[in-house]
C-alpha cells in the first residue's frame, strides 16, 4: 500500500488539471468563511449602531418629556415612540425586538434594546443568528450657568391672558383672575424647576430678575460710589422775601429843648385835701408850695416814627443801640388850689395836666429780627444736593408747602447716566454712557441718580407746556411715575425665595408703560462679566466657564410718553434722548436703543432668549434675540411651555451611556 500511495501522489503531481481542481475545491471553504463572516459582521455592526441610535434618541425624548423626577407612562411612551421612529420593527431582518425605558430617583432615564439577527452565509458553518443588545441613558446635566429674567411688568400684564376685554388697557391696575402676570409667575417657577432638576452638584447656577416698565428699580444694587452726589431735576425752588421786625427794649431821654406852648389836657379833681387852712390866700399858697412829686414826662412811645436824625448806631447780636434826635411829646402836672367854704376842709389841691412838644435827644435800644417769608415758586431745572440719600435713604429739600423742607424717601428707582440725542447706535456714539452695559463711572455725568418723583414738576400754562421758567404761587402738576419692584442680582436662590419674590403680596405687580430699552440695558449690566458687577460675574468658584442667558419676556410693543417720569426724566422738558417730542420719533429712537442694548449683550457671549406673550413677535423682538431663540406664546399655558423648552435647551440634555 505504501507503494500504491506514493504512486498516486506522484501521478497527481504530474497531472496539472487535476491538481488545480483539487486546490480550488479546497480553497472554497475558507473563502466562504471569510466572505460570509464579513457580510454578517457588517450587518451585525450596522444593526447594532442603528439600535444604539434609536435607544439614545428615545432616552433623550423620554427625559425631555419628564417635568419632574417621576417617570410616568407618558414619558416611557414618548421614548418608545422615538425609538420606533428611528428603528422600525423587522428592519435588517432583526427578530424578537424588545425595547424599554425606566428612570431612577435622580431622573436618569435608562433604556435597553435587544433582538436576534439571523445570519446569511455564516449559517453554513453552524452560526444561525446573533444576539444583539444595547443600552443607553440620558440625563439633564447643567454646568455653571447664569440666568437673568428681564420681565415686562407694565399695566397690561393685569389683563386676561386670553385676549378678552381689558378695561383701560390695564384692567384698572387690578389683576384679572387669569391675568398674564399670574401666568408669568407660574412660568418662571416651572423654568426654575427644569433647571434645578438638571443642575450638577458641582456647578454654580444663579438666577436674577429685572422687572421693568417705564421705570427700573436697581438703585440699591449700584455701589454707592457710582451714584451722583448732586443732580439736576425739573423741580421747583422757593422764592423768599425778608421781613424785619423791631422791638423797643428801652428809651432814655437825655435832654429836652425848644419846648412849645402848653396845651390843656384835663384836671384831676380833688386829689388832696388841705387841712389847717382858713383863707383862700392861704389855700393858694399851700397849692403853690405843693410837693406832690409830679414832673414833666415823655409820653410818646412811637418815637421811632418821629426820628429826625440818627446821631450814632451800634449793633451787638440782635441788639441795636441808637442815639437819636426827635420831636417828642411830653406831659406835666401843675398843682392848682380850689377853695370852697362849703367843704370841710375848704381847701383842695387839684392837678391840671398839660401836653407840649419839644426837641429831644435820646438813647434808644431795640431788638431787631429778620425773617424769610415765602413769596412764590420758581419752577425750573435745578441741581439738588443728594447728601445723605445713600446712607439714610432720604433727603430733605425745600419743596414742601410754602418752601418748607420735605423729606424725599428713595424707592430705589434711578435716572440714567448722561446720554446723547444721536439716532444711530452701531457703534455706540460718544457720550451715550447710559447704553454702555459695561459702564464704570468716572465722572458725575456717568453716574446714576435717584428718582425724586415728589420733587419733579411739569411746567404748564393756559397755552400748553413751556420750557420757560415759571414764577407762581400755585402748585404745578406732577408727571405720571411708576417704579416696579426692586430687581434682584444673580445669586444661587431657593425656589421658595423666588416664589416669594414673584408674589403679588410682596409687591411684584404690573403697572406703568413699556420701555424695552431700559429693561435690556440693566439685564445686560446685571449679567455681564464686565462692568460694575465684574467681581461677581467674571468667574465661577470651580473655575469652569459660565453659560450666560437673558430671558426677555414682554406682552406688548414699545409705548413711550413725553410727560411720564422715566429714567430719562420727563422727555417733553428734558429731551435727553431726542430733541423732538414727536411720538413716532420717540418710538423709533427707543427701539433703536433697545437693539443697541441687545447687541451689547450678545457681544458679551450672552444668549438672548425673547418671548412675546399675548402679542405679536415683532421684528424688533426677533432682531434682539440670539438667532433661533425668539418665541411667541398666546396664553399662559403656551408661555409655560416656551419657558420650559428654553430651560431644557439651556440645561443641555446629554447622553451618559
Amino acid at each position: 500500500m505504501p507503494g500504491s500511495s506514493a504512486s498516486l501522489l506522484k501521478a497527481l503531481l504530474h497531472d496539472s488539471a487535476a491538481n488545480v481542481l483539487a486546490i480550488a475545491a479546497a480553497a472554497m471553504i475558507p473563502l466562504l468563511l471569510i466572505v460570509g463572516s464579513a457580510i454578517d459582521l457588517s450587518r451585525y455592526n450596522m444593526v447594532t449602531t442603528r439600535l444604539q441610535n434609536a435607544c439614545d434618541s428615545g432616552a433623550i425624548a423620554a427625559r425631555k418629556s419628564m417635568h419632574s423626577e417621576d417617570f410616568t407612562t407618558t414619558d416611557r411612551n414618548q421614548g418608545l415612540a422615538f425609538f420606533d421612529n428611528n428603528y422600525h420593527d423587522g428592519a435588517f431582518g432583526l427578530t424578537d425586538l424588545e425595547r424599554d425605558y425606566v428612570a431612577d430617583n435622580e431622573g436618569i432615564v435608562a433604556g435597553t434594546a435587544s433582538g436576534t439577527l439571523p445570519t446569511s452565509l455564516m449559517s453554513i458553518f453552524g452560526y444561525a443568528s446573533f444576539d444583539i443588545a444595547v443600552s443607553c441613558s440620558a440625563e439633564i446635566n447643567i454646568s455653571n450657568t447664569d440666568i437673568l429674567f428681564v420681565l415686562d411688568v407694565t399695566g397690561s400684564m393685569n389683563c386676561p391672558d386670553d385676549g378678552s376685554f381689558c378695561p383701560s388697557g390695564n384692567n384698572n391696575n387690578t389683576e384679572a383672575s387669569n391675568a398674564k402676570i399670574r401666568g408669568l409667575r407660574t412660568a418662571v417657577l416651572s423654568f426654575y424647576d427644569v433647571v434645578d432638576d438638571a443642575t450638577s452638584p458641582a456647578a454654580q447656577v444663579r438666577f436674577g430678575v429685572v422687572p421693568y416698565s417705564s421705570g427700573i428699580n436697581v438703585g440699591r444694587s449700584i455701589p454707592v460710589e457710582h451714584m451722583a452726589s448732586e443732580a439736576a431735576y425739573q423741580t421747583r425752588v422757593p422764592q423768599w422775601i425778608t421781613n424785619t421786625a423791631t422791638t423797643l427794649v428801652s428809651f432814655t431821654v437825655n435832654s429836652v429843648s425848644n419846648r412849645s406852648a402848653d396845651s390843656f389836657w384835663y384836671t384831676w379833681q380833688n386829689p388832696t385835701g388841705q387841712t389847717g387852712v382858713s383863707t383862700q390866700t392861704q389855700c393858694n399858697a399851700r397849692a403853690a408850695a405843693s410837693t406832690l412829686g409830679f414832673t414833666d414826662s415823655y409820653i410818646d412811645n412811637s418815637i421811632q416814627n418821629n426820628t429826625i436824625a440818627i446821631v450814632s448806631e451800634s449793633i451787638t447780636g440782635d441788639i441795636r443801640t441808637r442815639v437819636i434826635t426827635a420831636r417828642g411829646q411830653f406831659s406835666k402836672a401843675v398843682p392848682v388850689a380850689r377853695w370852697s367854704s362849703r367843704n370841710t376842709p375848704p381847701c383842695f389841691t387839684d392837678l391840671n395836666y398839660y401836653r407840649y412838644n419839644a426837641d429831644l435827644r435820646a438813647t434808644m435800644v431795640e431788638r431787631v429780627s429778620s425773617t424769610q417769608v415765602f413769596d412764590r415758586w420758581r419752577y425750573q431745572r435745578h441741581t439738588w444736593s443728594l447728601a445723605g440719600m445713600y446712607t439714610t435713604g432720604a433727603v430733605a429739600l425745600p419743596t414742601g408747602t410754602s418752601g418748607t423742607n420735605q423729606t424725599h424717601t428713595w424707592d430705589g428707582c434711578i435716572e440714567e447716566a448722561a446720554t446723547t440725542t444721536a439716532s444711530v447706535f452701531d457703534p455706540l456714539p460718544t457720550g451715550a454712557y447710559d447704553l454702555d452695559i459695561n459702564l464704570v463711572p468716572a465722572s458725575n455725568a456717568q453716574r446714576w441718580r435717584p428718582t425724586l418723583p415728589n420733587a419733579v414738576y411739569k411746567r404748564e400754562t393756559s397755552s400748553g407746556n413751556t420750557l420757560t421758567e415759571l414764577l407762581q404761587t400755585g402748585n404745578e402738576n406732577r408727571p405720571s411715575y411708576y417704579c416696579p419692584k426692586a430687581a434682584i442680582r444673580l445669586a444661587e436662590i431657593e425656589r421658595t425665595t423666588l416664589a416669594n419674590y414673584l408674589a403679588a403680596s410682596t409687591g411684584f405687580l404690573a403697572v406703568g408703560s413699556t420701555y424695552h430699552d431700559i429693561g435690556m440695558i440693566w439685564g445686560g449690566r446685571f449679567i455681564s462679566p464686565n462692568g460694575i458687577f465684574a467681581d461677581d460675574n467674571s468667574s465661577a468658584p470651580n473655575g469652569d466657564s459660565i453659560g450666560r442667558h437673558i430671558v426677555f419676556m414682554t406682552d406688548g410693543e414699545l409705548s413711550t410718553g413725553d410727560e411720564v417720569y422715566t429714567p430719562y426724566g420727563m422727555h417733553w422738558w428734558d429731551r435727553r434722548v431726542s430733541a423732538s417730542t414727536d411720538y413716532n420719533t420717540m418710538q423709533a429712537r427707543h427701539a433703536a436703543r433697545f437693539q443697541a442694548a441687545c447687541r451689547q449683550a450678545r457681544a458679551e457671549n450672552i444668549s438672548v432668549w425673547v418671548v412675546a406673550f399675548g402679542t405679536n413677535l415683532s421684528q424688533n423682538l426677533i432682531d434682539c434675540a440670539t438667532p433661533g431663540r425668539a418665541y411667541s406664546a398666546s396664553d399662559s399655558d403656551e408661555l409655560q411651555a416656551a419657558f420650559e423648552e428654553i430651560a431644557e435647551k439651556i440645561a443641555s440634555l446629554r447622553l451618559t451611556g
